[in-house]
């Protein structure tokens, strides 16, 4: 299994001492993995999972903790393009970060059935569907613009801060999409099933 030590800071192939594999409701299977870093001992634990098509052969590192993870409730392709993006982040590849990000929410739309002529209308029917609103397809127009002068014009370059900002930026709309807005959604089911056992209770009282 190949990871980033933190105290080394290089990648490497860790020594794995423990594993086991965990299936919970709503998730996908996980595989969790103790290991330590075969150059300084350093501990590291790391979770792969299976879609289908068997383990994932990236693990991500769970401790110590990487940068922001998205929930494993986020599909794959989705949080593979973002994590993409941090890589290459970290590698100090802004431009490719940028274009990751740009892909990230390409699959934000494919994910809600979303496939229009271009990403920017898309992202315009992501919000007459009441997936997204308007600040928020005012940073994905943002985003779409940056990660399309990246792809396509070689004399424009992203700053770190550009490129930090854009990756910020699109785990706040996969987070508002996906977490938020269905948990939001969940807590108004909730309530509204409360409400009628109620009123039920109040009619046989």
């Amino acid at each position: 299994m190949i990871l980033e030590c933190k105290h080394c800071e290089v990648v490497v192939s860790i020594v794995e001492l423990f594993s086991y594999d965990e299936r919970y409701q709503n998730e996908p299977p996980g595989r969790w993995t103790l290991g330590k870093c075969p150059q300084c001992s350093f501990p590291m634990l790391a979770v792969q999972e299976d879609y289908g098509d068997g383990w994932e052969d990236q693990a991500v590192r769970v401790y110590p903790p990487q940068a922001k993870q998205l929930g494993r409730t986020i599909s794959a392709p989705i949080r593979a393009a973002h994590r993409e993006a941090v890589l290459c982040f970290k590698a100090k590849a802004f431009t490719a970060s940028a274009i990751m990000c740009r892909k990230t929410l390409e699959g934000l739309c494919v994910k809600h059935g979303v496939k229009a002529r271009s990403l920017s209308l898309s992202l315009k029917e992501l919000k007459e569907r009441g997936l997204i609103e308007g600040r928020l397809l005012d940073w994905a127009e943002a985003l779409r613009i940056f990660g399309n002068e990246a792809a396509h014009d070689v004399e424009v370059t992203i700053s770190p801060q550009d490129a930090k900002d854009i990756i910020e930026f699109t785990e706040a709309l996969i987070e508002y999409v996906f977490t938020y807005r269905d948990k939001f959604e969940s807590f108004q089911k909730r309530r509204k099933a409360n409400d009628e056992i109620k009123k039920k209770v109040t009619k046989t009282a």
